[in-house]
């Protein structure tokens, strides 16, 4: 294996030890290779990791995970994502032990506001990782998706039940980033008992569910308040009302356009207000 980057532990993975595994671990081989190409690698792998050996280490961990997606379902996209859950996976345990913080005594109402309410000033998006894991005993993984993945963001919980939110910034958007994090920390806060499996979310997907309806609510009214919400939306075609309505409602202009496009239906609304920064490069990946 290549070095691994500082800090990391070296033999952080371990080779399947059983038959069974093994002939787990060469079907995830063989989905990964088929689904990622280098390229795909390039922008997830460790500094100085090879193409293949990036390859051996989703695989085993999709093997030690018991990430049943690689025998269930053998398309590239189910791959990607898993490849891509497995990542979050190995970040977020990384994570528990190299920083110090709170067992999570879980998310109220009033927490998910006080969240929000950091989405006023974009700069505070280079903290709300150490805020998160520090106040709130919650383990925030923002690792880019790989390329075409339909996938914005996920939620589970570790062995030792400290909830992790991973986020796969899909759209390089302020809006998009933060009604992802609200609606996966509304499962934490609604389904806590159930994140022993992951919660995959790919928000543009019409998904009715009792969860995932529950989870969108709660997101949104986490940001806005229905009363300021709705006066919003009566005023949606008056950007200076519109304006006043985001000071007195304290949400952020671009995350209030962005949920006024999505309810339209209408993306080409305030394409001003669409970008409020670079999202990718605040969290130090590359915008391609």
């Amino acid at each position: 294996m290549s070095d691994s980057p500082e800090g990391l532990p070296g033999d952080f993975e371990v080779y399947p030890s059983s038959r069974d595994a093994a002939v787990e671990f060469t079907a995830a081989l063989s989905s990964l290779k088929k689904a990622l190409k280098p390229a795909d690698a390039k922008a997830h792998a460790r500094p100085g990791e090879a193409y293949d050996d990036f390859i051996i280490r989703l695989a085993l961990n999709a093997t030690n995970n018991k990430a049943v997606l690689y025998r269930k379902n053998d398309s590239a996209e189910e791959t990607k994502i898993q490849a891509w859950l497995s990542l979050i996976n190995e970040k977020s345990k990384f994570a528990v032990l190299t920083r110090r913080m709170p067992d999570f005594q879980g998310l109220s109402a009033q927490h998910l506001r006080q969240i929000a309410l950091l989405s006023l000033k974009p700069e505070n998006i280079t903290t709300l990782v150490d805020v998160l894991a520090e106040s709130y005993g919650v383990l925030l993984v923002v690792e880019p998706g790989f390329k075409s993945m339909k996938m914005d963001g996920c939620t589970f919980k570790l062995s030792q039940g400290t909830p992790v939110v991973g986020i796969a910034l899909r759209y390089n958007r302020y809006d998009n980033f933060w009604f992802t994090l609200m609606h996966e920390l509304a499962h934490i806060h609604m389904h806590y008992d159930y994140l022993d499996n992951p919660i995959l979310d790919d928000l543009e997907e019409d998904n009715d569910s009792d969860r995932e309806v529950e989870a969108n609510i709660i997101a949104k009214d986490s940001l806005v308040s229905r009363q300021y919400w709705r006066t919003a939306w009566n005023v949606r075609a008056n950007k200076k009302q519109l304006l006043d309505i985001c000071a007195k409602a304290e949400v952020h202009p671009s995350i209030m356009a962005g949920m006024i496009r999505h309810q339209a239906k209408n993306y080409k609304l305030y394409p001003e207000l669409h970008h409020s920064m670079d999202v990718k490069s605040a969290f130090g990946f590359a915008n391609d």
